[in-house]
């Protein structure tokens, strides 16, 4: 990267929304979004023109009433207008590449004597896009969240007829709302959640602002200048943020210097986590390496090439949020020996896994 100057300076421009986009592309991992119920749908076209705009990726915005079939659902995150071309080589299993699969179908000649419509049927060849944006995913079926896992994990998804690959940069960004936070995802789906970010309103819509902005310009014409389009256009190609970019910050990240009494920190939060009699469940050995992981992708957004107890605090906020499994006064730990259920109730009151968490960061000695 031939100006690593420009790259922060642009990086630092971003909103909290396009810096959790971001980050997730460059740890190749995915992002829950919490909002209030009333602005849930300006947070999914926000993220829309985000992703589409900023990073020129594809993607799909799921209703609830998408969540409830497989079949839809399976259908619904399909692609009509790309193909195998930039086909990943895949997930966990281990499958060959399926664009390697599809040429060699495509290369058969599947012409019979004796039936011509099987010879019209083109294959479906189909991508995954880029980007799923799905509103109350919390409130999903389970089978769908199953299915979510598994593109997920593998990187495809699989139709009654063929298999569908995701692209390289692949996104899941799950919306909930305030109302229904206390449902979770599934357990091993909410694991896999890299991490979760809580946009309010008072933060605003960058996009959608300049969106109705530029609406309001055309509506009321313009004499000198350059056009609305043209002044729009300049303005994204400012901020976008390209493929080679993210390259960068990912290879970056992986040479981040991590200190001895740095990771002795980390293990000391997780370890404290762990104990707290609070917490119930959600500090899992996958969620420390996402810990590690995130916090060293964060130096180089910062320009620094090493990992400070502060990036350690801010990735703990972050990758614990949606994890951290409260407990309830029947689960409490001093109930085991002697404590009344009154007085652990007392206890768990007002507590939420952001006040934990800072109990935690307060309490854990930080290196000099």
């Amino acid at each position: 990267m031939d100006d690593v100057d420009t790259l922060l300076d642009r990086v630092h421009d971003l909103s909290d929304l396009e810096l959790a986009v971001l980050l997730c592309l460059i740890a190749d991992q995915h992002c829950l979004i919490e909002s209030d119920d009333d602005i849930q749908d300006d947070v999914a076209a926000e993220l829309g023109l985000i992703v589409s705009d900023v990073f020129k990726l594809s993607y799909i915005i799921l209703e609830r009433d998408d969540l409830q079939s497989v079949d839809k659902f399976g259908e619904l995150i399909l692609d009509e207008h790309r193909d195998f071309e930039d086909t990943i080589d895949g997930g966990d299993s281990g499958f060959d590449s399926n664009s390697n699969l599809h040429t060699q179908i495509a290369a058969i000649n599947f012409k019979g004597n004796g039936s011509s419509v099987a010879s019209q049927q083109k294959l479906d060849t189909r991508k995954v896009v880029n980007v799923i944006i799905a509103k109350d995913f919390n409130l999903a079926s389970e089978g769908i969240q199953i299915q979510m896992l598994e593109l997920i994990r593998s990187k495809r998804v699989f139709s009654r007829t063929t298999v569908h690959a995701a692209p390289k940069e692949f996104l899941f960004l799950p919306l909930v709302a305030t109302s229904t936070e206390d449902v979770k995802l599934t357990k091993h789906l909410n694991d896999r959640i890299f991490i979760s970010h809580r946009h309010q309103l008072e933060d605003g819509f960058l996009h959608l602002e300049e969106l109705d902005a530029h609406a309001e310009e055309q509506n009321f014409g313009h004499t000198l200048g350059p056009s609305p389009s043209a002044r729009t256009e300049q303005m994204l190609s400012s901020r976008r943020i390209d493929s080679s970019m993210i390259e960068y910050l990912r290879d970056q990240g992986h040479q981040t210097t991590v200190t001895t009494e740095i990771r002795r920190y980390l293990q000391d939060i997780v370890v404290f986590l762990r104990m707290e009699r609070s917490v119930d469940g959600g500090i899992s050995p996958f969620a420390t390496t996402q810990l590690l992981s995130l916090a060293k992708y964060l130096a180089p957004l910062h320009g620094i090439h090493y990992v400070t107890p502060s990036l350690v605090a801010l990735a703990a906020r972050k990758v614990y949020s949606h994890r951290i499994v409260m407990a309830t006064p029947q689960r409490e730990r001093s109930t085991q020996y002697g404590t009344s259920l009154v007085s652990a109730q007392e206890i768990l009151e007002g507590l939420d896994p952001q006040k934990v968490i800072d109990n935690v960061l307060g309490s854990v000695r930080c290196p000099a």
